[in-house]
């Protein structure tokens, strides 16, 4: 490829806000078995509904019969949905196999729409955006066999739509070091790993912090207050993409050596805004008389209970960086220093999250080839 003077690389462009990885849209909680739940997911209409066996399928929205929307009026029958508008139903594979008031059934096998490919752990329903929905270019991390073996069970919440915000923005943060102590007021005792793509392909690095109770509150007196409590812990951070990333926190001894499990989902919902959520769980070290009678008596442990403490404080640590992602402009020539973090080579790493096909506005067509030279060449 020929070089080309005075461009900005390509993945320092504004990068796409549909991405392809795994996101996850819902929570469990939301799909109900008899219901149809409809949501927008990368600028589609989609519906989400539960089998007998309880398994989550997603079609989209819109029948490819003649076009009608199947959440809206739209009822579960036989492990199917039923279209309001001619009364075909459709399986979790979205193939039509039943028409109410259709003379010959085996008309119906051309109408069809790919399902989209669905996994549901840790509380979450998440799905794959890639080129084709049906076959996933790579694994979901969490959902491997044994991932949660040892911790409590992941609880979640509503999280919080963020507007405007593109999806990169949430992830990149997590390698930019400064950021931590700017916005989250947390101290920062030593870095173990340096911010750096990891074995197994995801962006990762190992911190020492500490963090400062109330160290966020717009109440001075609760600033004052908070100082007289911080907790020091390990942070090991891996970014798997734009739509998850998991963040363990270890305490010291004398606090328990705890274990938090934080799994941040970043989900876009249209072209300008995205929705963000913590899933949250506690490794399991508690063990004394009193955990094992809360246990057996509420079927909730110390850590189950603490696993809902911390989500809680996951999700108002959102505060500054809400503050920060909705109002920030992205730049294509920003002025990074050595204290930041390596932002160009994680923008970098991001470029594999890119359709193969997006060309940012201004960006010469001789560019469009450059990831798949690069993917050629290793």
């Amino acid at each position: 490829m020929a070089r080309i003077k005075n461009v900005t690389k390509r993945y320092m462009r504004p990068p796409p806000q549909y991405v392809h990885d795994w996101f996850s849209p819902l929570r469990s909680s939301e799909v109900v078995p008899g219901k149809i739940t409809t949501f927008n997911f990368m600028g589609h209409e989609l519906i989400a509904f539960r089998d007998t066996a309880g398994k989550v399928h997603v079609l989209d929205a819109h029948c490819p019969h003649f076009g009608g929307h199947r959440g809206v009026g739209g009822r579960i029958e036989d492990d199917c949905v039923r279209c309001p508008f001619h009364g075909l139903h459709f399986n979790g594979e979205g193939q039509c196999v039943k028409g109410d008031f259709v003379k010959d059934q085996t008309s119906l096998r051309h109408v069809k729409s790919p399902p989209w490919t669905v996994h549901e752990v840790a509380a979450s329903i998440f799905i794959w955006h890639g080129t084709d929905r049906t076959k996933p270019d790579r694994p979901l991390p969490i959902a491997a066999p044994g991932f949660f073996d040892g911790w409590s069970e992941p609880v979640t919440n509503a999280g919080r739509p963020l507007q405007p915000t593109n999806v990169f923005f949430p992830t990149e943060n997590i390698i930019d070091i400064q950021h931590f102590y700017a916005v989250h007021c947390w101290e920062l005792q030593g870095i173990e790993r340096h911010p750096a793509e990891d074995e197994d392909g995801s962006f990762s690095a190992v911190m020492n912090m500490t963090w400062i109770a109330g160290a966020q509150s717009p109440s001075p007196l609760i600033r004052r207050l908070g100082k007289a409590y911080s907790s020091p812990f390990r942070f090991d951070v891996r970014v798997f993409g734009p739509g998850l990333a998991l963040a363990i926190s270890e305490l010291t001894p004398e606090q328990g050596s705890l274990q938090i499990m934080n799994i941040i989902v970043i989900t876009p919902v249209n072209q300008t805004d995205c929705h963000i959520r913590a899933i949250t769980s506690v490794k399991h070290t508690i063990d004394n008389p009193v955990s094992k009678l809360a246990r057996r008596v509420l079927k909730l442990g110390f850590e189950e209970i603490l696993s809902r403490v911390f989500l809680a404080i996951a999700t108002k640590d959102f505060d500054g960086d809400e503050m920060i992602w909705t109002k920030r402009t992205f730049l294509e020539n920003p002025k990074p220093l050595p204290d930041d973090g390596p932002i160009v080579a994680y923008r970098k790493w991001c470029q594999r999250f890119w359709p193969p096909d997006y060309l940012p506005d201004g960006l010469p067509e001789q560019l469009a080839d450059a990831p798949q030279a690069a993917a050629a060449n290793g």
